[in-house]
């Protein structure tokens, strides 16, 4: 046997009445729903500042290759093809952890000499690995206390591409870049195979 209402039908009408009432002033779930909206930036920020993390370590340890490959040519007296391959070799292992086998890198002896009274910094020799050497008296900018006519300086190059992991799309891929002037140490000039240009 059917079980009838007791609810007068008045007050049946009113209850969802009540109810759309009562909404506005309603605490349940509301957390809930304002972690849903926030959840997508916060994430967007983690990522985000995740990527410029990785992108800064990769540039700062291009910068510190740049610099041990200048250093390390710049104690050599006379540089033979055994010295570069070990200088190309030994400098490579500061990009640890991250991959090396994309990055260009450079060495060159450079001589300033005097032009009509202004300093002019003039390639003596050139040697690369994934990148081409540069060419034999070829200029290049005289770097800001390297000036000096009559004296010799090391340049040391390297570059890579980073690919964003998760920015990709947006930015696309960023070429890292850095160029270091570094002293000779001993000696006036870093020879290439006993080959001067002083």
């Amino acid at each position: 046997m059917p079980i009838k209402s007791t609810i007068p039908g008045s007050l049946a009408r009113l209850r969802p009445l009540r109810r759309l009432r009562r909404f506005p002033l309603a605490q349940g779930g509301v957390a809930a729903v304002e972690f849903a909206m926030i959840l997508p930036v916060m994430l967007l920020m983690y990522l985000g500042m995740t990527e410029v993390t990785v992108a800064v370590n990769t540039d700062r340890k291009l910068t510190i290759l740049s610099r041990t490959l200048a250093d390390l040519t710049g104690r050599v007296s006379n540089v033979t093809d055994t010295d570069i391959n070990t200088i190309f070799g030994a400098a490579l292992a500061v990009m640890a952890p991250f991959r090396s086998e994309d990055v260009k890198m450079r060495i060159s002896s450079v001589v300033i000499r005097d032009n009509n009274g202004s300093p002019e910094a003039r390639i003596c020799w050139s040697e690369g690995r994934n990148m081409s050497r540069r060419a034999a008296n070829e200029v290049v900018p005289v770097p800001e206390g390297f000036d000096a006519p009559g004296t010799t300086f090391i340049l040391a190059e390297v570059e890579k591409l980073y690919k964003p992991m998760l920015g990709h799309a947006i930015t696309g891929d960023i070429n890292l870049a850095e160029s270091t002037p570094w002293p000779v140490r001993n000696v006036a000039e870093v020879t290439r195979m006993g080959t001067s240009c002083l």
